[in-house]
């Protein structure tokens, strides 16, 4: 069966993250690209590439540079992907705060193994949930709308050592929420219909959400 058109856009987008054996586009100046579409939300993808994480080099999170990228372009919303490796520790966190972005929310998209019990892990970082209810609660509704099994701060998937946590402590607020995948709701070659179907839309409807409900 042939790819839909929306997967075909991925596909097509995909492609520049997963040049070079993943380590993405070696020629491009710039660690990270950031496209301003004037949103409170920013959809994020800090590991897209090949990363250098704890002096080894980390696997891509697959197809969530490509996924992030779609939206952001098919809804407008103000995106961030990495472009490419780097043989040292190069955290999106500084880049925000390099380019004082620090007044978006941020939906941080990543990807982790298939689990039997759950396909999204959500990471509320070093705060507790009490403070992203309402997040939660939408999460909540857009999960069983779209048949998304999830966990909420699962002891590997806080969002502490990443951009959530490190915001956190930068802000004192609530300033991103970690979404991690389960790559059966990432895979635009072997699940197509569950990326088209459930992850895209939950992704799209959560932002467009969160965007007319900000403070």
């Amino acid at each position: 069966m042939s790819e839909s058109p929306i997967i075909k856009s991925i596909i097509s987008l995909n492609d520049v993250f997963m040049q070079n054996e993943s380590f993405g586009d070696e020629k491009n100046p710039e660690i990270f690209s950031y496209v301003d579409n004037k949103t409170h939300i920013c959809l994020c993808a800090p590991h897209a590439t090949k990363t250098f994480v704890t002096k080894e080099i980390k696997a891509p999170d697959l197809y969530t540079g490509a996924i992030v990228q779609y939206i952001g372009k098919k809804h407008k919303f103000s995106y961030i992907t990495r472009n490419k490796f780097t043989p040292y520790k190069a955290l999106v966190t500084d880049f925000i705060s390099s380019n004082n972005l620090e007044h978006h929310f941020f939906l941080d998209i990543h990807g982790m193994k298939n689990h039997k019990s759950f396909d999204l892990a959500v990471g509320t970082g070093y705060l507790p949930k009490k403070d992203y209810r309402q997040i939660l609660e939408i999460i909540d509704f857009l999960a069983k709308t779209y048949n998304i099994s999830y966990v909420v701060n699962h002891k590997n998937y806080t969002g502490k050592p990443g951009l959530t946590g490190r915001l956190q402590k930068k802000t004192k607020k609530p300033s991103a929420i970690q979404l991690e995948f389960s790559k059966n709701y990432r895979d635009i070659f072997a699940q197509p219909f569950v990326v088209e179907k459930s992850t895209i839309p939950f992704i799209s409807e959560l932002a467009e959400i969160l965007e007319k409900n900000k403070s």
